[in-house]
């Protein structure tokens, strides 16, 4: 068994996949920092190689379609143990059967595929909602999430769109990593968030927020256990309304 090792990157992944895609009833894809050595395992650094992954995109798009890329791409995103392999598996059978793959919705290797794009587009989709943002003394916005999946990336355009007038920061706490948006640029970068300052009247903001949220509820409407299900638990500690 060859195992391809990837850095962690989207398009160190896609290089390995695009090596492993040459045998790939005799191969298998790691992460570089999890890769468990095994005694009939030969492991091999893919590295980078932005013709690779670009062609191995393409690929996907033609054999496939637009739809199928993004199942391949959220399901990367998922960092689900196995992820990998799922999708090595899901681009062979495109390779094998065309667009007729996207449909066969009973088989493993796309039902594998397409839960996991399904959760990690779920996810996304309530974020667009749970982020909140507050005032740093530098008047840039900021918010910290930490989700289950490594949305950031799918984040960035809602925002992007709807606050492109300001500078803001979208801190993955979970994975260290924030997106960060000044004059119409956007980066990707690790953050120290204990260097940031709030500006003097945020704590005063929050406040308010939280009256309104508190004031506007109708007691005789409240549901709990719908409220539970529409915004968990988990999240709710960086989320304004829920804080003490």
């Amino acid at each position: 068994m060859r195992t391809w090792l990837y850095d962690g990157s989207f398009e160190g992944f896609l290089t390995a996949l695009s090596l492993a895609l040459e045998r790939p009833e005799d191969c298998a894809i790691a992460r570089q920092d999890g890769a468990e050595a095994g005694l009939f395992s030969e492991f091999l650094s893919a590295g980078r190689d932005p013709a690779r992954a670009a062609a191995v995109r393409k690929v996907i798009e033609t054999r496939g379609s637009a739809e199928s890329w993004q199942h391949a791409r959220y399901a990367f995103l998922s960092e689900s143990p196995g992820a990998e392999t799922a999708i090595l598996k899901y681009v062979s059978l495109l390779l094998e059967k065309g667009r007729a793959a996207y449909n066969m919705l009973a088989d493993d290797r796309v039902r594998a595929v397409h839960g996991l794009a399904a959760k990690v587009g779920g996810e996304a989709h309530r974020f667009m909602g749970f982020v909140r943002f507050s005032e740093l003394a530098d008047k840039t916005l900021y918010s910290r999430i930490e989700p289950d999946h490594n949305i950031l990336p799918l984040l960035t355009g809602h925002f992007r769109a709807r606050l492109g007038a300001f500078n803001w920061v979208i801190h993955d706490a979970r994975r260290n990593l924030a997106a960060l948006y000044f004059k119409g640029r956007l980066v990707y970068a690790p953050l120290d968030a204990a260097s940031l300052r709030e500006d003097a009247k945020e704590s005063e903001v929050r406040k308010l927020w939280k009256h309104f949220f508190k004031t506007a509820a109708i007691k005789e409407r409240l549901n709990p256990e719908l409220q539970r299900q529409n915004v968990p638990l988990k999240y709710r500690k960086n989320l304004t309304e829920f804080t003490e």
